[in-house]
């Protein structure tokens, strides 16, 4: 089963959950103790979409600015350094500015969004191309998909771990089965990547090195959840709350 699948298994029905905790009586995120500050769950997720604009939709706006203007509107614009020599139709610029932006900054976005795999694998189950690597758009390498898509796909992981971060402070009491979906993600995670770092050779991990850079790096970041699931018992424990929320 891949780790795209499973994660599926974990995360969809905590969703459901955390959607129908919506109910009076009931509450996935129990109260807020952090004051005015600005939770994690808030913060962590701004930062990944941040990042994107800086490593990618910056440059890319600027690449295309500067062959727009390297045009002087005539149809097509003309590269030439050294051995590289390419004639760019005006109609294709920004497609052109995607691709040779991306190409550098693929592997890094993807490693730091891995989670963002899952929806990948989900958005490809009815295509019928039948490829292995996933369903993308056929103007675009997959790489460069993964790398404009993937910091969205992988927003609710950021906020998970920000919720965790929030309840490791103090801040925040959160619900045991987002806890747990965290918790079970860090099992997950851990195993893929001593499975990878072990399991294979040295030829074979060359191949996907950013793949297991990507999971020994979440298995850290999802690690705050089941460390985050023991502080709070802790504190529950000690200052037990004078009232509990119960299921309805």
């Amino acid at each position: 089963m891949t780790l795209e699948c499973v994660t599926a298994l974990i995360v969809f029905p905590t969703l459901l959950v955390d959607f129908n905790c919506n109910a009076p009586g009931f509450s996935t995120n129990l109260p807020f103790m952090g004051g005015d500050r600005i939770r994690f769950s808030h913060i962590l997720p701004v930062v990944d979409l941040a990042l994107l604009v800086l490593l990618v939709f910056v440059p890319i706006t600027m690449t295309t600015l500067h062959l727009y203007q390297a045009s002087n509107g005539s149809d097509q614009v003309h590269l030439h350094n050294g051995q590289f020599d390419i004639t760019i139709p005006r109609d294709q610029i920004v497609l052109w500015a995607i691709r040779v932006v991306t190409v550098s900054k693929a592997r890094t976005i993807m490693v730091i969004n891995l989670p963002g795999a899952l929806f990948q694998w989900l958005i490809s189950l009815p295509s019928s191309s039948g490829s292995r690597f996933g369903w993308h758009p056929q103007a675009l390498a997959l790489d460069t998909w993964r790398a404009l898509v993937f910091p969205f796909f992988a927003l609710p992981f950021w906020w998970l771990v920000g919720c965790g971060l929030d309840t490791l402070l103090g801040r925040l009491r959160l619900h045991w089965s987002l806890l747990l979906t965290g918790t079970v993600l860090f099992g997950i995670y851990l195993t893929l990547a001593l499975g990878l770092r072990i399991g294979i050779s040295a030829v074979e991990r060359t191949d996907t090195g950013w793949t297991i850079h990507g999971l020994i790096g979440w298995t850290i970041t999802f690690a705050i959840l089941p460390i985050a699931w023991i502080a709070q018992s802790i504190r529950l424990h000690r200052n037990p709350p004078e009232s509990t929320d119960v299921p309805v």
